[in-house]
């Protein structure tokens, strides 16, 4: 992770798409980039084995 919590934030608080796996802003409720609603919010660790 990074070492600020601001730049953790930054990159962290973030929507991806279910369809394309585009990133989107935190409030979308649609893909920027193909408009599907199935929206997930990013992955807050890391997911080593």
């Amino acid at each position: 992770m990074a070492r600020f919590k601001e730049a953790d934030a930054r990159l962290l608080n973030k929507k991806v798409c279910m369809k394309c796996d585009a990133r989107n802003a935190p409030r979308a409720t649609r893909c920027r980039k193909c408009g599907y609603e199935g929206l997930r919010q990013k992955a807050k660790e890391s997911r080593k084995a």
